[in-house]
């Protein structure tokens, strides 16, 4: 691979990155690449790790665990392009919280984050799991709860109140692939991840 492609795919990385006033940064990045491209690229995953997680640090973005990039081949990429998938990822400190894996919420700014097993809080306040930018939302907005297979939405008694597929959440509501909440301006759309 030629310095100037990983340069490039680096870039791409801090972009993905940029944070704002949310709380983690991504820490898994999926770079998606020409089939024919993909042998030559696969040596560069450890090293794009670890330029990544420097930048992170410098620019004193919170992590929630090491940086990770994997690189798959994508037979819809052009040959020497590729794209990338950001992820927040919690760590996963005990075996029974692999059971977590299975379930992202598509956020309408473009994130993903995959769910864990344990309590996930949303909400405009810096104390919170996934952290979202909007007025309508307040700092501890609502809850998600996974035990690897259920996922249960909660409103934490916020002001503009919570809705799955548009009904207010009035109490815990059990929630499924395909489902729509919305928190104030901002809607997850709740996806199976395979």
């Amino acid at each position: 691979m030629s310095l100037p492609q990983r340069t490039a795919i680096l870039e791409a990385m801090h972009r993905e990155a940029e944070v704002g006033e949310q709380t983690l940064a991504p820490n898994s990045y999926l770079v998606l690449v020409a089939p024919g491209d993909h042998a030559h690229l696969v040596p560069l995953a450890g090293p794009l790790a670890r330029a990544q997680a420097e930048f992170l640090a410098e620019q004193r973005w919170g992590i929630c665990d090491e940086v990770v990039v994997d690189m798959r081949p994508d037979d819809t990429i052009p040959p020497g392009e590729f794209r990338i998938v950001a992820d927040v990822r919690k760590a996963k400190t005990r075996r029974e919280d692999e059971a977590g894996r299975g379930i992202l919420l598509l956020i309408d700014d473009g994130r993903r984050y995959s769910m864990q097993s344990g309590e996930t809080v949303i909400g405009r306040g810096r104390q919170v799991d996934l952290r979202v930018r909007d007025e309508g939302v307040s700092r501890r907005h609502a809850s998600l709860r996974y035990d690897g297979r259920s996922l249960v939405l909660m409103d934490l008694g916020s002001t503009n109140g919570t809705l799955l597929n548009s009904r207010p959440v009035t109490e815990p509501a059990a929630v499924n692939p395909g489902d729509v909440i919305t928190l104030g301006g901002v809607t997850l759309t709740v996806q199976a991840d395979h």
